[in-house]
């Protein structure tokens, strides 16, 4: 009886050891930084003031640039979340293996 308590002290412990590492993947991950304005360096003339056109052209850029870091992120955050599952799950099977094991070396010393 004191050996399935273990047991299942055991098992708890596993298993809230494999939600902490899931919960700590979630929380690792660093805030994206802000993305760097361009700064035109100024020349000896006064250059034209840009035109409606390339304004757009140049909020265009800065937004592709945006989401393609945004992209990124979402791709570690996903490889790093791929990773906790397996973990987890390698876990959970770890527990399950455990805990067959001592059902059956039960079952093996009740029959004696």
């Amino acid at each position: 009886m004191r050996g399935l308590m273990n047991f299942r002290l055991k098992i708890a412990a596993a298993t809230m050891l494999a939600v902490s590492v899931v919960a700590s993947y979630g929380q690792t991950s660093e805030a994206t930084p802000p993305v760097k304005k361009h700064v035109a360096t100024k020349t000896a003339k006064t250059p034209a003031p840009p035109t409606v056109a390339d304004q757009i052209q140049a909020l265009k850029e800065e937004l592709e640039g945006q989401i393609n870091s945004l992209k990124t992120d979402l791709a570690v955050k996903d490889a790093q979340l791929q990773k906790a599952q397996q973990a987890a799950a390698d876990a959970q099977a770890a527990a399950a293996r455990a805990e067959a094991s001592v059902s059956s070396q039960q079952q093996a010393g009740h029959g004696e």
